[in-house]
């Protein structure tokens, strides 16, 4: 009996818990599915393609006045007149009166020198009247003593000696007017009426406004893009002159005209070579513009040989070791090195290891790898391989 009743509530308590087993397993939440998608990272990149320019070479440089002349008198003498214009910052004119000497005391050496001449002809006639007399006289075998020849040959030299001490006191005299070799700018002037002046005192300083010139440093890769290369002869530049792009620090909008004209002798500590731009402000491309003052802290942009199938890249696109990163077709990264020809601020310059059309990363990663599948994303007109305006300009 006791037998039977423990199978029973068994038997009861099993079906009850499969009945609760059953409820539980039909009423269990239905799990919730999630798909896990791939980021893949979005590169920029810009299309390679070729093109004929001339690479524009940076520099920096003081401009500094093509001509300067040092204002002095060759004659001593009292100041009688100064121009107004002979001040520091005042304009002068070529052949412009800056400084009168009195004249006087040479308009008086001028009239000695004239008597000393009249002097001298008036032996000389009267010596030559005599040298007539003896030849008439003389006999075969006369000296050259009795027929006056040295005195003649003395009384000649005596006028030609006044002569030439007539035309020097003249010349002095014109030095008492002393005007100006070229017209420019005064930059500095210390003379007064009233002054007694002595012979090479320096009086002023005067620079040429019409031409400037700017000492610009390049090394020997630079001097070889564009053309250049030191000559022993005067004309030291070769080809056709290279043209400069200049603009001040103070002013970015205002870009000046000019050309390298010459290279200087030597180098300098650092083993650079200085080329001269020459810059004519008085220039129908400069008209435009104030004229360049000496001085002014500039940067020049300088092109010369043209360069056949060239590559534009941003400076950033360039890895170490020169090398690429590149997008294949299935959207991989590349890495391929190139030849790069230079190096610009913000450009660099390929001439091979590009191909043309090929999809070319541009900006600074840290993490891509070989293989490494990415989402391109062309940059279009933000940055593509392109000629910089400074260099159309030119």
């Amino acid at each position: 009996m006791n037998s039977f009743n423990f199978n029973i509530k068994f038997i009861a308590l099993f079906v009850l818990a499969s009945g609760g087993i059953y409820l539980l397993m039909d009423n269990k939440p239905t799990p919730e599915k999630s798909v896990t998608e791939i980021s893949l990272p979005v590169i920029p990149y810009i299309v390679a393609k070729s093109t004929e320019i001339s690479i524009p070479i940076f520099s920096r440089g003081k401009v500094a006045p093509a001509q300067t002349r040092h204002i002095t008198s060759e004659v001593p003498g009292l100041v009688t007149f100064v121009s107004e214009n002979l001040i520091k910052g005042g304009l002068v004119q070529q052949d412009e009166l800056l400084i009168q000497l009195d004249q006087q005391p040479f308009i008086l050496d001028i009239t000695q020198k004239q008597s000393s001449l009249d002097q001298a002809k008036l032996q000389f006639y009267e010596t030559k009247a005599k040298a007539r007399v003896a030849k008439r006289g003389a006999g075969k075998n006369a000296s050259d003593y009795a027929l006056y020849i040295p005195h003649l040959r003395y009384a000649n030299s005596q006028v030609e000696a006044a002569s030439a001490a007539l035309e020097y006191a003249n010349k002095q005299l014109e030095k008492t007017s002393i005007k100006a070799p070229i017209t420019g700018k005064v930059i500095m002037a210390k003379i007064h009426p009233g002054e007694y002046l002595q012979t090479t005192q320096e009086l002023a300083k005067i620079y040429g406004i019409e031409t400037v010139e700017v000492r610009l440093p390049l090394n020997d890769h630079q001097l070889s893009l564009l053309g250049l290369q030191y000559s022993k002869k005067k004309s030291e530049t070769l080809n056709a002159l290279p043209r400069v792009l200049i603009k001040n620090f103070q002013d970015n909008d205002i870009i000046w005209h000019g050309t390298i004209t010459r290279t200087e002798g030597e180098r300098d500590d650092n083993q650079l070579l200085y080329v001269i731009a020459t810059v004519n402000n008085s220039d129908a491309k400069n008209l435009a513009t104030k004229p360049l003052l000496p001085g002014s802290f500039i940067e020049a942009i300088i092109t010369g040989n043209i360069e056949t199938e060239l590559h534009i890249l941003p400076r950033e696109s360039l890895q170490a070791e020169d090398k690429l990163w590149t997008i294949s077709k299935e959207d991989r990264l590349s890495r391929q090195p190139v030849d790069v020809i230079y190096r610009g601020k913000d450009q660099v310059y390929v001439t091979s290891g590009i191909n043309l059309g090929a999809r070319i990363v541009t900006g600074s990663f840290s993490n891509l790898v070989e293989g490494l599948l990415v989402e391109p994303k062309y940059l279009g007109k933000h940055k593509k391989l392109t000629i910089p305006a400074i260099v159309e300009a030119l």
